[in-house]
């Protein structure tokens, strides 16, 4: 059974996004890099993805889904979130109830996650069989709007068997606060509440619904102090995963998310810097690297790609199924 931490909560309606960590990158339906991210990805890899369940209306709490009645909505969420995973980190929004999500999508033998006061409506999960906490959950809160508050809720990681540890963050950002002054207050608030609470040699990793596109202050303002990994195009791009120097993207991408409103977005992050230059040089490597930690081969097209990077022949070429350094 995983753990839970926090108060349970149902039955409130919030706008809370759910946000998942996992690397890979893909725009076809499931989110995958190839045919199976589980094989794709490395031990040292986190798949991290966020996306907002739209509870209100998946949930038909007010009568006005019916075709979502009578759970139907929440059966196509489950199978939705089945088709992108496995997952390493869950960022939700829009989520009453993350036990339940949990349980239906089969994660809670292996998933501990954590469910913030009622009014908090950005709960967060991570895979215990990859991490263990060292510290939290905790809640900092970072603005307010007709909705009431909005928070940044964290939790400090440790990766089992490693030294390596993750400050992860989640939030649902306020509405109409992304541009001049406000936008810049909302960034500051974000960027303190990860300070107050990481540790020196933490990695972290931030997802979300900001509510505010990728042009917009908020979303520039942060990505001074962290890395913007991933965007998708839901609401002009108000779904984001963060992270800091020193993680690398191996892929990203967003998928369909019906039944919800938002895609689901999705990166596969790894905690260490690529190498600046490939281990096979042009045009030994198909001519298709610049800069990339490892060197896929290509089948359909016999050549290769920089993991993370734009592939062969204009694409994006899969991985094999095992990742293989070529040439040391």
């Amino acid at each position: 059974q995983g753990t839970v931490y926090g108060p349970s909560f149902a039955g409130m309606w919030g706008i809370i996004p759910f946000v998942l960590v996992w690397l890979p990158w893909a725009h076809a339906n499931p989110l995958s890099p190839g045919n199976g991210t589980a094989d794709w990805a490395t031990a040292n890899s986190l798949v991290v993805v966020t996306y907002n369940l739209y509870w209100w209306c998946v949930s038909d709490e007010y009568g006005n889904c019916p075709q979502f009645a009578q759970g139907k909505g929440f059966a196509q969420l489950y199978s939705r979130l089945r088709q992108n995973g496995p997952f390493d980190l869950i960022g939700f929004q829009e989520c009453d109830n993350p036990g339940q999500i949990i349980a239906g999508t089969s994660l809670a033998s292996t998933f501990g996650y954590y469910t913030p006061p009622a009014g908090n409506d950005a709960p967060m999960a991570w895979n215990q069989q990859k991490f263990k906490v060292l510290e939290g959950p905790g809640v900092q809160w970072v603005a307010k709007d007709k909705y009431g508050d909005r928070h940044v809720n964290w939790v400090r990681l440790q990766v089992i068997g490693s030294s390596d540890t993750i400050f992860f963050a989640n939030t649902h950002g306020p509405l109409d606060q992304c541009g001049g002054q406000p936008g810049s207050k909302v960034a500051a608030n974000y960027i303190s509440a990860v300070n107050q609470h990481k540790k020196p040699k933490d990695a972290v990793i931030f997802t979300g619904d900001f509510n505010c596109g990728s042009n917009q202050d908020t979303i520039k303002d942060l990505s001074q102090v962290l890395k913007l990994d991933a965007t998708d195009s839901s609401y002009n791009g108000a779904d984001h995963i963060f992270s800091s120097s020193g993680v690398s993207v191996f892929w990203k991408g967003a998928s369909e998310g019906s039944p919800s409103d938002h895609q689901l977005l999705k990166a596969v992050l790894s905690l260490g810097d690529s190498p600046s230059t490939c281990h096979v040089a042009p045009p030994h490597n198909g001519g298709c690297c610049t800069s990339c930690r490892y060197n896929h081969y290509c089948p359909s097209n016999k050549g290769c790609y920089a993991t993370g990077q734009s592939g062969c022949s204009g694409g994006y070429c899969p991985a094999p199924a095992k990742e293989v350094e070529m040439v040391v």
